[in-house]
């Protein structure tokens, strides 16, 4: 247990030195949201939702770009880099186990979107005004889950990855589709009628969806969402544990 938080601290030290990580992670969520607010002042009509600021409406997406960015960034690329620099293969020889690193790695992803949504909570209130009417708790739980979900997906993809040039290919092709279709700009309802399942089917869209409804105080009827992210983190865990090579 020692040796897995050790671990799992260096790895978030090397975070902060990052700035790539720094910048996708801590910086842009908060710079988007409040970049965004300046341009806009109101939410795109059609999406459902009144009552609140832009800032508000803005708030779940930009939480879940941190999520996104942390997960896809931090260990997909760390695994894939340590892989073809050897650090894996030395790590094989010692007590450290797959579940050991993995376990790691989520820790210290989860302590630095913890930061970033501070940074953006901190921005939020003190800049533009933002609101959560709903439940503190349920918020909180829904951004556990989706922190879970995504960590899974970024070590699925770390151990699938055979060079980090390919990690990076497979990170922005499942980026920026995520961007572009789980409600950050346009409301899914909007949206070409067959294009709508495979928005609604993407892990970020129930994260979005389930909190922005929780920001705006509507009760939660959709918790078929939840599965959605319990699937993926379940095949996520498969790949990963199916396909993790220490060299």
């Amino acid at each position: 247990m020692k040796g897995l938080f050790e671990l799992a601290w260096n790895e978030f030290k090397l975070n902060l030195r990052d700035p790539l990580m720094v910048f996708w992670s801590l910086a842009f969520p908060a710079l988007w949201m409040a970049f965004s607010v300046v341009i806009f002042s109101q939410p795109i009509p059609g999406s459902g939702y009144e009552g609140l600021n832009y800032a508000s409406f803005l708030l779940p997406g930009s939480i879940g770009l941190v999520i996104l960015s942390a997960s896809f960034i931090g260990a997909p690329l760390t695994l894939t880099n340590y892989r073809e620099n050897g650090v894996l293969r030395r790590l094989r020889v010692t007590p450290v186990k797959i579940a050991t690193l993995v376990f790691s790695f989520s820790i210290s992803q989860f302590a630095f979107v913890v930061v970033g949504i501070l940074i953006l909570f901190a921005v939020g209130k003190a800049f533009l005004d933002v609101q959560v009417l709903g439940s503190w708790v349920a918020f909180s739980g829904v951004t556990v889950l989706g922190m879970v979900a995504f960590f899974a997906i970024g070590s699925a993809v770390g151990s699938i990855a055979r060079s980090f040039r390919s990690a990076n290919i497979i990170i922005w092709s499942m980026y920026m589709p995520m961007i572009m279709l789980s409600e950050f700009f346009l409301p899914i309802a909007i949206l070409p009628a067959w294009l709508q399942p495979i928005a609604r089917a993407l892990p970020l869209t129930p994260v979005n969806t389930l909190l922005r409804d929780i920001v705006y105080g509507v009760p939660l009827h959709d918790l078929w969402r939840l599965g959605i992210l319990g699937g993926w983190t379940v095949v996520a865990s498969i790949i990963t544990v199916r396909f993790f090579r220490w060299e």
